[in-house]
C-alpha cells in the first residue's frame, strides 16, 4: 500500500494525547472482559472467558450467538484495524486522513470492491446473510455500549467508529483478494520491459519454471503499434517479493510417533500491528462442538484451524485470475471496439470526500472485461498508444462470492468429502489447502474460480492483452472435478510452498508464475529424513533457516570465486545457514545484488532501479555457463538443484554493452564480489568477521497509518533482528530498497501445528497479540514467543470458564431495554 502521509492530522491531537497519556481516561479505551452484560441482538446469553494471552474462548448456544459474540471480541481488541481496513476496501479513507487518502480511494473506487460486494451479499443464502448480521451486530453491540476512550488512533485522527455492515465483511475479504492476487503488475512489468529490450532478455528475467518449455511471448509491436517510449510506468505496487506466500505440510500416521497425522501451516504475509490474524475458540455448548484457530477481524469465520474432527492449513497458489486489455477508444470517447462492433463504456460518478477539503469528483468507466484502470494503475505511457486504455479482469470482481458460505461449511465438515463439498463455495483466490482428521485421513484440494484461457491464446496472461480480440476472452473456469486434488498419497507426504502443484500432463493452465521449489523442496526433504514424526520436529522445521537457494549458488561460485580473499573462502564453505549473528549472510545478499546491478543495469539503463528483485535463477545460470564444460558442477546431485535456464538467455547479460572489449560473467562476479565487501566495510564497523546479519536485516511490524509519523511510529512498530531470508522455510523479507536495504516486512504471519492424536495439544502463535490497542497487555505479549520459536495451546475439551483469567456474560437484553 501507499504510505500514509498525514502530519497535518495528528499533530494538534498529540498535544492532547500527551497529556492524557498514563491517565485512567485513556486506559478506559481497554474493554471490559469481566462481569455481566445485557445487549441486543443474541437470542440465549454467551459467555466471553479470556484465557492467558487475552485468547477468548466464546460459548454460545447457537451458531449465530458465536457470530455475535466473535463480533464482539473483535470490537473489543481490533476496532481501529477494522475500521481502517474498511474504508481502504470501500475508498473511504479521505474522509478520516484527508488528502493523504486520495490514492487509495480513487484506486478502490475504481475497482468497486463496494459493488461487487453488495451484489454477492444479494446472491447469499439466507444462513449465510444470518451469520454476518449476527457478526455485525456483535459489533455494533459493543460500539453502542462501549463507555469511555477509544482506541488511540480514533483520538489522534478525531474519528468515530461508525455500525458494522454485513458488507462490509464482504469488502475486507475482497481486500485479502487484492493482496493474495498479483499478476496484473508482472503484466506491467512484462509489457514495460519489452518496450525497451528484446524477447530473450525479458525472458530471461522472466523465465519459465524449472522443468517447463513456453511458447514466446507475443511481439509488442504487434500489439500495441509502434510508439515512442516517453515514460516509465507507475505501478499500483511492486510485484510481489519472493517469499511472500506460504508453507503447509501434512504427513499420515506412518510417518508420526503417536500413529495419527500430524499438519502444520505458516502464512507467509505483511506483518504489521496488530496482526492480520486473531486467535480465539468458539463452543456450541448445545452440540459440544468446538471451533478453534485463526479468524480475519472483521469476519465471523475461522479460516485457519481445526474443529473436533478435521485440521487444515491455506497457502496460495497463485493463480492467473486477473488479465489486463488493451481496450481501443473510439472516436468521441464514449465507445470502444468488442469483437463484434463498438459497445457503450457504462459509466459511474463517484465523489469521495475528503476531510478538510472539498469533495473529489472521480469518474469510473468499465468495460465488458471490467474497470478501466488507466491513470490508476499507473502511467502507461510506455506501452500505450493515445486512445487505449487498459480494463481489468479478475475474478474477485464477479458478480457472485459465497466464501462465507464456503468457511462456514469447512468449519463443520467431519470428514474430506465434506471438505471438498466447502469448497465449492470458495470462489478465490485459489489456495492450496490440506487436510487431516482424526480417524487418520490427509489430504489436498485446491477450490477456486481459475479461468480458462483459449487454445490460440498466445498471451496466456503474461501480458495486456487486446480487448477487440475474442480469442484472448475467458472461456469459463476449470471444472471444479477438475481442480487439483489428492487423497492419502502413497507417500504420506503433502507438502506445499507456493511452487507447482501439478504435473506436466495436467490438462489446465493455472499461472506460470509459481514461486521456486526451494522451500517446497526442502520442506519435503526434511520431513522424508525423519522417520517419525512429533510436535518438536515440526517446531525445528517451522524454524529452518537454511536457504536452499544459496546453497545452490554456491555450488557455482566456487571455481569463479575461490581463493580470491579470505572471505570468499569463508562464503563458499558456507552451509546457507541465514543465522542473524552470521557473517556470510550478509556478504552473500550484498554479492547477489552487486552482482546483478553490474551484469544488468547497462541494458536496463533508466529501469535498473525500478528492476532491483534478485533473479537467482539467471544469476546462477550465467555464471553456469561463464565456465568450461569440464569444470562445470554436477547439478544433478543434489535435490535442491533447479533445471538449468537455456544457455543462449542465461548468458545475454554478461557483457557490458557501454564498453568497447566484451566482459564475461566470471569476471563480472570477481568484481562483484570486491565491490560488495567494499561496500560492507562503510555500513558495518571492525574485520569482516564481526559483521552480522541481524544487525541490517531487521524486521519492522508496521501500523497502519502511525508508521508514518516517526514520533509516534515507536509507539505502535515492533521491531527485531531476525534470522532467515527470502527462500528459508522461516521465512523473511530482504528489501532492496536504498531506504530499507535487507530489512525484512514480511514472515510467518501465524504458525500452527495440529496434532491428530490429541488436537488439545495443537501450538498456535502470533508475530504480535491479541489487542490493537497498544495499551494493553496483550498488544505484544505473543511476539517473544514467536520470536523464540515457542507456541501456546488452547485446549477445547471443558467448558470455555475452565482456566480462564476472566469471564464476561451477555444475556440478551430485554425487548423494552433503551
Amino acid at each position: 500500500m501507499r504510505a500514509l502521509k498525514f502530519w497535518s492530522l495528528v499533530v494538534g491531537s498529540l498535544v492532547v494525547l500527551t497529556a492524557l497519556l498514563g491517565t485512567a481516561w485513556l486506559r478506559s479505551s481497554l474493554p471490559q472482559t469481566d462481569g455481566t452484560l445485557e445487549l441486543k441482538g443474541l437470542s440465549a446469553p454467551i459467555t466471553i472467558a479470556r484465557h492467558a494471552h487475552g485468547i477468548p474462548h466464546i460459548g454460545a448456544t447457537s451458531d449465530n450467538d458465536l457470530y455475535f459474540g466473535m463480533g464482539y471480541v473483535h470490537a473489543q481488541d481490533r476496532l481501529w484495524q477494522m475500521e481502517m481496513n474498511r474504508r481502504i476496501g470501500h475508498g473511504r479513507v479521505s474522509e478520516v486522513l484527508g488528502e493523504a487518502g486520495l490514492g487509495f480511494d480513487k484506486y478502490f473506487r475504481t475497482l468497486g470492491f463496494t459493488e461487487a460486494a453488495e451484489s454477492a451479499l444479494e446472491k447469499l443464502d439466507d444462513e449465510t446473510r444470518a451469520s454476518l448480521q449476527a457478526y455485525a451486530a456483535g459489533v455494533n453491540a459493543f460500539i453502542d455500549s462501549h463507555k469511555g476512550a477509544w482506541p488511540p488512533e480514533f483520538i489522534l485522527t478525531g474519528t468515530t467508529p461508525t455500525h458494522w455492515q454485513p458488507v462490509d465483511t464482504l469488502v475486507w475479504q475482497k481486500m485479502m483478494w487484492l493482496d493474495l492476487s498479483g499478476n496484473m503488475r508482472t503484466e506491467l512489468a512484462r509489457a514495460r520491459l519489452l518496450a525497451k529490450l528484446s524477447h530473450a532478455h525479458v525472458h530471461s528475467i522472466y523465465p519459465s519454471y524449472p522443468g517447463d518449455v513456453e511458447t514466446p511471448l507475443p511481439d509488442l509491436g504487434a500489439l500495441y503499434g509502434e510508439t515512442d517510449i516517453a515514460s516509465a510506468i507507475a505501478l499500483v505496487g511492486d510485484e510481489m517479493p519472493e517469499g511472500y506466500g506460504s508453507n503447509n505440510w501434512v504427513v499420515d500416521g506412518r510417518r508420526t510417533k503417536s500413529g495419527k497425522p500430524l499438519l502444520a501451516n505458516d502464512p507467509h504475509l505483511g506483518l504489521t500491528t496488530p496482526s492480520i490474524w486473531y486467535l480465539v475458540r468458539l463452543n456450541n455448548t448445545a452440540t459440544g462442538e468446538n471451533l478453534v484457530g485463526v479468524s480475519f477481524p472483521g469476519t465471523p469465520s475461522i479460516i485457519l484451524g481445526r474443529n473436533d474432527k478435521i485440521a487444515w492449513g491455506f497457502t496460495n497458489t497463485y493463480p492467473d485470475i486477473q488479465d489486463l486489455y488493451l481496450e481501443k477508444v473510439l472516436e468521441g470517447g464514449k465507445q470502444y471496439l468488442t469483437p463484434t462492433g463498438p459497445a457503450d463504456f457504462i459509466a459511474r460518478t463517484e465523489i469521495i470526500k475528503v476531510k478538510d477539503s472539498d469533495d473529489v469528483v472521480l469518474e469510473v468507466k468499465e468495460t465488458r472485461h471490467g474497470p478501466v484502470v488507466t491513470g490508476v494503475v499507473g502511467d502507461s505511457a510506455d506501452f500505450l498508444r493515445e486512445g487505449y486504455v487498459l480494463a481489468l479482469r479478475w475474478t474477485a470482481l464477479n458478480a457472485e462470492d459465497s466464501a462465507p458460505t464456503g468457511l462456514a461449511k469447512l468449519g463443520k465438515a467431519q470428514n474430506f468429502e465434506a471438505f471438498m463439498v466447502a469448497g465449492r463455495h470458495y470462489f478465490g483466490p485459489e489456495q492450496n489447502m490440506i487436510y487431516a482428521d482424526t480417524d487418520g485421513n490427509i489430504g489436498y484440494h485446491a477450490p477456486a474460480l481459475v479461468p480458462v484461457r483459449k487454445p490460440d491464446n498466445e498471451i496466456m496472461g503474461r501480458l495486456p492483452s487486446p480487448g477487440w480480440l475474442a480469442k484472448y476472452d475467458w472461456d469459463g473456469y476449470i471444472p471444479y472435478e477438475q481442480l487439483p486434488t489428492r487423497y492419502n498419497p502413497e507417500g504420506g507426504i503433502i507438502a506445499t510452498a507456493n511452487e507447482k502443484i501439478v504435473d506436466s500432463d495436467y490438462p489446465h493452465f493455472i499461472t506460470r508464475d509459481w514461486a521456486l521449489p526451494y522451500r517446497g523442496n526442502r520442506i519435503r526433504a526434511e520431513l522424508e529424513s525423519v522417520p517419525h514424526h512429533d510436535r518438536s520436529s515440526f517446531k525445528a522445521l517451522h524454524h529452518d533457516i537454511t536457504s536452499d537457494m544459496a546453497r545452490d549458488m554456491i555450488t557455482v561460485l566456487k571455481p569463479h570465486l575461490r581463493g580470491l580473499s579470505p572471505a570468499a573462502d569463508a562464503l563458499l564453505l558456507w552451509d546457507g545457514t541465514m543465522d542473524k549473528r552470521r557473517t556470510e549472510p550478509l556478504i552473500f545478499h550484498e554479492f547477489m545484488r552487486t552482482y546483478q546491478r553490474r551484469m544488468m543495469a547497462d541494458e536496463l539503463g533508466e529501469l535498473a532501479g525500478d528492476f532491483t528483485a534478485i533473479r537467482s535463477r539467471l544469476l546462477r545460470d550465467s555464471l553456469y555457463y561463464d565456465l568450461q564444460e569440464a569444470a562445470r558442477p554436477d547439478l544433478s546431485v543434489e535435490y535442491y538443484h533447479l533445471d538449468l535456464m537455456p544457455e543462449a538467455e542465461a548468458t545475454l547479460w554478461c557483457d557490458d554493452v557501454t564498453t568497447e572489449s566484451t566482459e564475461t560473467c566470471g569476471e563480472l562476479a570477481k568484481a562483484a564480489f570486491t565491490e560488495a565487501m567494499e561496500t560492507l566495510a562503510t555500513r558495518n564497523e571492525g574485520d569482516w568477521e564481526t559483521w552480522q546479519w541481524g544487525r541490517e536485516h531487521s524486521l519492522t511490524q508496521s501500523h497502519r497509518p502511525m508508521s508514518q509519523v516517526p514520533f509516534m511510529a515507536k509507539f505502535f512498530e515492533i521491531k527485531t533482528p531476525i534470522a532467515g531470508s527470502r527462500n528459508t522455510i522461516n521465512v523473511a523479507g530482504v528489501s532492496e530498497s536504498k531506504s530499507s536495504l535487507n530489512a525484512s516486512s514480511f514472515g510467518p504471519s501465524y504458525r500452527g501445528i495440529f496434532d491428530l492424536s490429541d488436537l488439545d495439544a495443537s501450538l498456535y502463535v502470533l508475530p504480535t497479540g491479541q489487542s490493537g490497542n497498544p495499551m494493553s497487555g496483550t498488544y505484544d505479549d505473543l511476539f517473544p514467543l514467536w520470536r523464540s520459536g515457542d507456541y501456546i495451546t488452547i485446549p477445547a475439551r471443558g467448558p470455555v470458564t475452565e482456566g480462564a483469567e476472566h469471564t464476561l456474560v451477555i444475556n440478551p437484553a430485554s425487548t423494552d431495554s433503551p
